[in-house]
């Protein structure tokens, strides 16, 4: 999303985290070919009420080499994820309306594939997990704020990024 003093070379800093890591200059892979599969990009439904956080989130996906889109709800995302079937879902676990957690158990039941990791910086998530837990929901969890190298690596499914 490009604004009218924005130029097509403006870089997109994260405002979320420390800004160590500038989108399309990892320093953990130096060939998008080793990160995915050529032959098809990861699809990730990114889920916050804070539009312009979702939206970051999208852009740094993208410059990963991921196929991402924002949506702002719980309903939004579960009525994408029926056609738009995503490998992973990324959601803010507090939210008007249906929280990550149920949002994700219903995405679930239309893609059961699919891949669940949530993000949190309010305490209240940790009653929300572990009601989860005991209804048979495992979801993984990424504490705010998040960094890009943290984020990345969650969804490659590479260990040690939990907080």
């Amino acid at each position: 999303m490009m604004t009218g003093w924005q130029t097509a070379n403006t870089q997109i800093i994260p405002f979320f985290g420390k800004p160590e890591w500038i989108p399309g200059n990892s320093p953990d892979y130096a060939d998008k070919s080793e990160r995915t599969d050529a032959n098809k990009k990861l699809r990730v439904i990114v889920i916050d009420d804070e539009t312009l956080i979702a939206e970051t989130v999208v852009e740094i996906l993208k410059e990963e080499g991921f196929e991402a889109t924002a949506v702002s709800n719980g309903a939004s995302a579960i009525e994408l994820a029926k056609t738009w079937h995503p490998d992973i879902v990324l959601s803010d676990v507090i939210m008007p309306g249906l929280n990550g957690i149920e949002t994700g158990t219903k995405i679930l039941e239309v893609s059961p594939n699919c891949r669940i990791i949530l993000f949190s910086g309010q305490a209240a998530t940790v009653d929300l997990l572990e009601k989860a837990r005991l209804q048979g929901r495992s979801f993984d969890i990424l504490a705010k704020p998040i960094k890009p190298q943290q984020l990345i690596s969650a969804i490659r499914g590479t260990t040690g990024y939990l907080s």
